[in-house]
């Protein structure tokens, strides 16, 4: 929807109604719905059939991911164009001049409907990824898989840690063979709700509030419990302002 509003709006690459006829404008609105169609399709469809795919998500599997959305989409977007262009323009170098309008159109829309909702919940990016199950490793010790949404903080205790989860209002604890800065490189990342707040803790910051906050001293508190976490001053900017902004 709104890369057809930006289309209509802005009229890039020559995109326009120059009939002044009101089903060109309808047409063009067309391509915005094929494209968000397309990314709903491939985003939605593909990672619940084929689920394994998206574990252990990083930088990577992201870049190598996205180059595919783009493909499949400019594909979709070169098929409808040409349909209705009657096949004349069906070559190579069209799909590649599409592509490169997909990609400037996506990215500028995609920045600023990011921007947006960035800046009304700038909390809820870092659940993205917190649906997922990851598999830990450790040395010695056998893996086991942890879905982010259920673990609510993990706490150091010499060369073992303690996973605290909540599934479905039960808690539970698991004692794991690792140090927390194993535990941390595997499952930290600028798309999950993990956050270490202290030498000893990593925490999930939605099941967290604010238990006392002074300029020498901030302690958060899990939330309908009374597990207090301490926060080091090196975390207590960054800990303080992600529980303030959370909705």
């Amino acid at each position: 929807m709104s890369c057809s509003i930006f289309i209509l709006i802005f009229e890039p690459f020559e995109i326009e109604n120059q009939t002044g006829e009101w089903y060109v404008d309808l047409i063009i609105f067309s391509l915005g719905i094929i494209f968000f169609l397309s990314i709903l399709l491939i985003e939605f469809l593909v990672p619940k059939v084929i689920p394994k795919l998206f574990e252990n998500w990083n930088f990577g599997k992201a870049i190598l991911w996205y180059a595919w959305v783009i493909l499949f989409v400019g594909a979709v977007m070169f098929t409808y164009k040409s349909y209705l262009g009657g096949f004349r323009d069906f070559t190579w170098m069209e799909y590649f001049s599409v592509l490169g309008r997909i990609l400037i159109i996506g990215i500028t829309v995609s920045f600023f409907t990011l921007g947006v909702i960035s800046y009304l919940n700038r909390q809820r990016f870092s659940l993205i990824s917190s649906n997922e199950n990851y598999k830990i490793k450790a040395p010695n010790s056998k893996s086991i898989r942890l879905n982010l949404n259920n673990v609510m903080y993990i706490v150091s205790d010499d060369n073992y840690v303690d996973i605290h989860l909540n599934a479905d209002g039960k808690r539970e604890k698991i004692v794991f063979r690792s140090s927390l800065k194993n535990i941390e490189s595997q499952i930290v990342t600028s798309l999950t709700p993990i956050y270490r707040c202290h030498r000893r803790h990593l925490i999930n910051i939605k099941f967290f509030e604010i238990k006392k906050n002074t300029s020498r001293n901030v302690k958060i508190q899990l939330i309908n419990y009374d597990d207090e976490i301490p926060v080091s001053k090196q975390y207590a900017d960054l800990i303080v302002s992600l529980l303030q902004v959370r909705p």
